[in-house]
């Protein structure tokens, strides 16, 4: 789909450098064009085909489990209809970086801080190979006023362009979010719309949830130990969402609020993040200790509430839109493409085409 569009982003990529896990394009500058590229050079020039890796004895038996799942989960994403690409086939043994994401929003209003580029358009979020570089970046951000968020990225992703390679780290997780984030990749690869970051995101992280969980399904049953305890980990992950999204709805009610100066908002906002520990102990989830530990690290800020917008928005119209399709997780592919190809806000018109409020806050 959109071929046209893939193949301008392999030009870009070639130039500046890869997407990283999607987020993470090219940022401001060049000293940070080449500086990103050279580090994922690094990356890619040290691949190994996975069973030569395995061959050369630099896994131990549960990382030689996992690796040899990727086939198996690649095979099952082009059978529902993802696009069938060499990711995922190699890795590099070698390369132990973490890739970073910065991100920065308005502190008393959801407007995130964007950087532009040729073809991509306006993305939200830097990426980087280095954690000093992502502090330096973020200390400055700070420095101007903004609210800011720096997080690890798990994946590593080109959008199908250059054979992406299995990250060490990913190695170490579940055999589902393993599937979610192959999967998700591969949404990306096969569809992706161009100056729509937000959009490709929560609709990548739509489709690999919806297809992992198939996967699980179709491999252990439906009533499969495997399976019980991904719906278990799901059902808390779906309460989660919710508290979050209520949250981002009261800010948001308090940034639109003309009658509050910055100081009351600030307060008001303060008051309200502190409160999460509570709300997230009353959420009766499975695995309240580790949401707990979870929402206790890091800041609650405005930056990472708008990262979990991000990956996180619209569920519903795209449910209903997949209902539409019968489930039909390619057709309903198909129709985002369809209904997206000439809108000039994709979340408008995903709202229109399932009969929804554009300007409904609670899915926007």
């Amino acid at each position: 789909m959109r071929s046209s569009v893939r193949k301008t982003l392999l030009s870009l990529t070639i130039a500046f450098g890869a997407v990283v896990a999607i987020a993470s394009t090219p940022g401001c500058g060049m000293t940070y064009l080449l500086q990103q590229g050279y580090y994922q050079a690094e990356l890619l020039a040290g691949r190994q085909p996975i069973e030569k890796a395995i061959e050369k004895g630099y896994f131990d038996d549960k990382q030689v489990e996992k690796l040899r799942l990727i086939p198996k989960i690649k095979d099952y994403g082009k059978s529902i209809g993802l696009a069938a690409t060499h990711n995922y086939d190699t890795i590099n043994p070698k390369w132990k970086r973490t890739i970073w994401n910065v991100s920065a929003c308005d502190p008393v209003s959801f407007t995130p801080k964007t950087w532009w580029f040729p073809i991509v358009g306006r993305m939200p979020y830097l990426g980087y190979f280095e954690e000093k570089d992502a502090r330096k970046r973020a200390k400055a951000l700070a420095e101007d006023g903004s609210d800011v968020y720096v997080r690890t990225a798990g994946a590593y992703s080109t959008l199908g362009w250059f054979k992406d390679p299995v990250l060490l780290n990913m190695l170490n997780w579940s055999e589902h979010s393993l599937a979610d984030t192959i999967l998700h990749e591969l949404a990306h690869a096969t569809l992706w719309i161009p100056g729509s970051v937000q959009f490709n995101e929560s609709f990548a992280n739509f489709v690999g949830e919806e297809a992992a969980m198939r996967y699980m399904v179709a491999t252990y049953g439906e009533d499969g130990t495997p399976v019980v305890e991904v719906r278990q980990r799901l059902e808390d992950s779906a309460k989660f969402r919710d508290m979050l999204h209520g949250v981002y709805k009261e800010l948001d009610g308090i940034y639109s609020d003309t009658e509050l100066d910055k100081f009351d908002k600030l307060v008001r906002k303060h008051a309200i993040l502190a409160s999460l520990p509570t709300r997230t102990a009353g959420l009766g989830l499975n695995r309240q200790d580790a949401y707990l530990k979870s929402i206790r690290e890091g800041e609650w800020n405005n930056a990472r509430l708008m990262q979990f917008r991000t990956y996180n928005r619209s569920r519903t119209w795209f449910r209903a839109l997949l209902d539409q399709e019968n489930g039909d997780l390619l057709a309903f592919i198909h129709r985002i493409d369809e209904i997206t190809k000439d809108a000039d806000d994709p979340y408008r018109a995903l709202a229109l085409a399932v009969g929804a409020n554009p300007d409904d806050v609670s899915e926007n």
